[in-house]
């Protein structure tokens, strides 16, 4: 079985960010959150993440800004960005992914049993990717 990733929720709605943040938990993830892209950006560097999950309309920093700052504090080591939106206008799905998102999930099609299988199939891919790189 492959190992769990460390995931690291962004998210300011503090019952949502509470619920994912609990159920990795409960599932053996290491798992660290915050509120918004600026505390998230801090919490790269203390916890490198290997998979975020990232909401994008967030008080302070929102998702965008987040990606484009992680570009710049890990340019050679980029976590796998979910986007977790309730915006699905094809604009941001488009740019977030030319941002490098795995994927874009709109909020109300996901539980987080669903998501974390997603998560799991998407981390298990990107695995591949890197063991067959080396």
């Amino acid at each position: 079985m492959l190992a769990r990733p460390r995931v690291l929720v962004v998210e300011d709605d503090d019952v949502i960010r509470e619920i994912y943040t609990m159920k990795f938990e409960l599932e053996g993830f290491p798992v660290e959150s915050a509120a918004n892209g600026q505390i998230a950006l801090n919490v790269v560097e203390e916890f490198d993440p290997e998979i975020i999950l990232l909401d994008m309309m967030m008080p302070v920093m929102n998702g965008l800004d987040f990606m484009r700052g992680l570009q710049i504090v890990r340019p050679d080591k980029q976590p796998a960005v979910v986007v977790f939106s309730n915006i699905s206008a094809p604009q941001q799905v488009a740019s977030v992914m030319k941002l490098g998102a795995k994927a874009h999930w709109t909020k109300s099609d996901y539980t987080p049993d669903r998501a974390i299988d997603e998560l799991m199939a998407i981390w298990e891919e990107q695995s591949k990717g890197e063991s067959s790189a080396s």
